[in-house]
């Protein structure tokens, strides 16, 4: 049974940057503060499903997008899958809505496209990394096998998709007693058809940017609060990883939930949107002076 739609969806929708860059885009609420959500590996928007009902509508809109490759957007043969292009159709995006002093919100693969995008997109003022990975680390094996050429992502198409939905959220969760059968679905798909495979394979060959030591000496330029949320046990990207991104961004504070793994918005959701409120309460102007007087 597929999924039932957000509350107060305000349905799917696509943006074309080029011939073979065709982003899907879902959006939910109508209120005046907006967020932009950026999923991680071989997911999609599905992925903050279990997040989104804590958001009030009246109060937020959120913008969930598929990363090239991923989900509903744009899966060619050729062409460029790296975190630096995601980031600027990210940007791209966000001029042509156009978006104005939103909040960037990005999980693992999805963190490190909106630090990136962060980087030089003015419109951005709070930004929110869910174990973003931002430093060089080891890729997963999985990940490393599907990357092969042909070899890879033939290998993936023959294995049962379910089965492989199983494995990768054993991985990111910590509880496995957390895993549905809902979740089972929702990441099978993302592992169905060669041709996702494909698109798959061609993101991790293109995962590390061959510049990585320069666009790190530049997370020191990102002055707007930021807010790094990590699972206590998350064995995906480690947490040393938030402790470093603390230490090197101007204003930064990290949230460590306990009881959970590399995917907090799924295996702990309330827990998630808690330290979410928190940081927006924080980081609210008027919410702040109003305190201080």
């Amino acid at each position: 049974m597929p999924e039932q739609p957000p509350m107060h969806d305000r349905g799917f929708a696509t943006f074309t940057h080029s011939a073979g860059d065709v982003i899907r885009y879902r959006t939910v609420g109508c209120g005046p503060q907006t967020l932009l959500f950026l999923h991680g590996f071989a997911a999609s928007m599905h992925t903050w499903y279990d997040l989104l009902p804590f958001f009030p509508p009246e109060r937020f809109t959120l913008y969930l997008l598929d990363l090239k490759g991923h989900g509903g957007s744009s899966r060619p043969f050729s062409g460029d899958y790296s975190p630096l292009h995601n980031a600027e159709l990210v940007r791209a995006f966000i001029r042509s809505a156009p978006l104005k002093k939103i909040t960037l919100v990005g999980h693992s693969l999805g963190g490190g496209v909106a630090l990136l995008a962060a980087l030089s997109s003015p419109d951005v003022e709070r930004l929110i990394l869910i174990g973003a990975p931002a430093y060089p680390q080891q890729i997963p094996h999985f990940m490393v096998r599907l990357s092969w050429p042909v070899i890879g992502p033939l290998a993936m198409t023959l294995l049962p998709s379910q089965m492989i939905a199983r494995l990768g959220l054993q991985a990111a969760f910590y509880r496995h007693e957390r895993i549905t059968r809902q979740l089972m679905a929702r990441y099978a798909a993302c592992y169905t058809g060669f041709k996702s495979a494909c698109a798959l394979a061609r993101t991790v060959r293109h995962i590390v940017p061959a510049n990585f030591t320069e666009l790190i000496a530049r997370y020191r330029e990102i002055t707007m609060p930021v807010l790094l949320l990590w699972g206590e046990h998350d064995r995906v990207v480690p947490l040393w990883q938030g402790e470093r991104l603390q230490r090197e961004l101007p204003d930064a504070r990290l949230d460590v939930i306990p009881d959970c793994g590399h995917n907090p918005h799924e295996e702990r959701p309330e827990a998630t949107f808690a330290c979410i409120a928190a940081f927006f309460d924080s980081t609210d102007v008027d919410k702040v002076q109003e305190r201080d007087r």
